[in-house]
């Protein structure tokens, strides 16, 4: 699959157990924002639309639940938890340092191909944003990113951080739906293509860090924060 489209980079799970891709799925409708704050996943209806027993969904649904991406509710089910913004704040803070540091390691690895196919996405993401297509934006930014991250080749780093997006997702994917994105968001891609391009490391982790730290201090904003994560 070419990392320009708007579907997500595949991983492999074709033939992973069916609680894995079941997982998978939930992890990825996180990280889109599919479900919003509060959001409640009954265990029977998404057997139902899966077509599947409840019991590879309970343990798909218990397992994100252990890396609290959902909050267990009642009566068979799980919910996405209310917006807490401090607690997102936080959660993007450490999101910025951590995709610096897989930026950084990630550099000397990418090859003229990948840079290109990263150059692509930043100017269909401009597209995106001035059309209004929210939502390939969003799908398109994870591929712009985890690109990158994968290239670090270090899958401890790329687990945590897409452990950090799918917690951030259901946020995230209401201010993008809800607000006009920023004006530099039509040029911070593009640059950090450049940087990575240039092999500058220290530069696209920056930016990288620059993109991400939006997060901070938007929901900083709403806690009195300033923004350092505490």
């Amino acid at each position: 699959m070419a990392a320009t489209n708007n579907k997500k980079l595949t991983r492999g799970l074709t033939k992973a157990p069916l609680n894995d891709r079941i997982y998978q799925s939930v992890k990825w409708s996180l990280i889109t924002g599919e479900y919003f704050p509060g959001s409640v996943l009954s265990i029977r209806s998404l057997a139902k639309k899966m077509g599947t027993s409840t019991m590879p969904v309970r343990e798909a649904l218990t397992r994100l639940a252990s890396e609290r991406l959902l909050q267990s509710s009642v009566k068979r089910s799980y919910k996405v938890a209310e917006l807490d913004h401090k607690r997102v704040a936080d959660q993007f803070f450490l999101r910025a340092r951590l995709e610096g540091i897989a930026t950084e390691l990630a550099v000397p690895n990418m090859t003229s191909a990948q840079i290109d196919d990263l150059e692509t996405l930043a100017h269909m993401m401009v597209q995106d944003i001035e059309s209004g297509r929210n939502e390939n934006y969003i799908v398109r930014n994870y591929n712009f990113h985890f690109s990158i991250y994968a290239a670090s080749q270090n899958e401890e780093l790329f687990w945590s951080i897409e452990r950090l997006w799918a917690q951030t997702g259901p946020y995230l994917a209401q201010v993008v739906r809800n607000q006009n994105m920023p004006e530099d968001w039509q040029v911070l891609h593009s640059e950090i293509a450049k940087a990575i391009r240039s092999r500058s490391a220290e530069k696209a982790s920056q930016l990288i860090e620059t993109d991400i730290s939006w997060g901070v201090s938007t929901f900083a904003a709403h806690t009195g924060s300033k923004g350092k994560g505490s």
